[in-house]
């Protein structure tokens, strides 16, 4: 890992600070990057970082969620950050891997940002992930969503996208959208 990727993980993590995210978390964030410098997936198994986007239709007030496989439950869809790689960079390589569509950095606002212990997922090896929460603004356009990452995706009104998501802490989260949208 190079010394500018950890220095880019803080500079974007400082980035939430001003958006009400929780204290703890934000240190929790930054003492991870000062910690070590196994932070992605393909060097730590167990815990690493992640990106999750939302993709958000303000007109509409629609958000577009994934039934996903491993995680069993209907949520936003998102990957492991790679190496050296700047985590809005993974919401531009996994919103066209996961949705077949291509966004520019300019649709993307940060957000929020989480840990999930995620050890207790039979189909899962991770143990634990520090996300990175992004909005990604887009028309509400039918995906073409990846099969062996989600049973079925679709866009939701947010009222009833909460019905949906199952997974308190990212209900948590995406409830935070209802001042955002």
């Amino acid at each position: 890992m190079s010394k500018s990727f950890a220095a880019d993980l803080k500079k974007e993590i400082l980035k939430f600070k001003n958006k009400k995210v929780d204290q703890k978390i934000i240190d929790e964030f930054l003492k991870k990057v000062s910690s070590t410098d196994k932070l992605t997936k393909e060097v730590n198994i167990d815990e690493h970082f992640c990106a999750f986007f939302v993709p958000v239709d303000r007109k509409t007030k629609s958000i577009y969620l994934g039934h996903h496989i491993k995680a069993d439950d209907w949520i936003p869809p998102g990957g492991h950050i790679k190496m050296n790689e700047h985590p809005t960079k993974t919401v531009t390589r996994e919103f066209k891997e996961e949705l077949s569509y291509e966004i520019d950095e300019s649709k993307i606002e940060i957000f929020n940002l989480s840990i999930k212990d995620v050890s207790n997922n039979p189909r899962s090896p991770c143990q634990l992930h520090f996300d990175f929460w992004y909005l990604v603004h887009v028309p509400k356009v039918e995906f073409k969503y990846l099969k062996k990452e989600f049973y079925d995706a679709r866009w939701y009104t947010l009222d009833e996208a909460l019905t949906k998501i199952k997974t308190v802490k990212y209900n948590q989260i995406v409830r935070l959208l209802k001042d955002a949208l």
